[in-house]
């Protein structure tokens, strides 16, 4: 299984896992509630998931400006 991680605001690359053993439950989405989920994985194919968590940058635009937690996407 392939995860890759991006972030939900810029859509920079964080991280990506390749593993043919590994599932999401293995990396703890089974704690995560269903709606949360569906919000933040986008499963490609049984093989190919996609995670949309924040990276660093726009982690801390957010603290700076938290006006930015109202947008979808904003540019830093």
């Amino acid at each position: 299984m392939r995860v890759h991680y991006r972030c939900k605001h810029c859509q920079s690359s964080i991280a990506q896992l390749n593993h043919d053993r590994l599932n999401l439950d293995q990396l703890g989405f089974k704690h995560v509630a269903p709606e949360q989920r569906n919000h933040m994985i986008k499963q490609h194919s049984v093989n190919d998931v996609e995670v949309f968590v924040i990276c660093e940058s726009c982690e801390s635009a957010l603290y700076k400006f938290p006006i930015y937690h109202e947008l979808d996407y904003f540019i830093h």
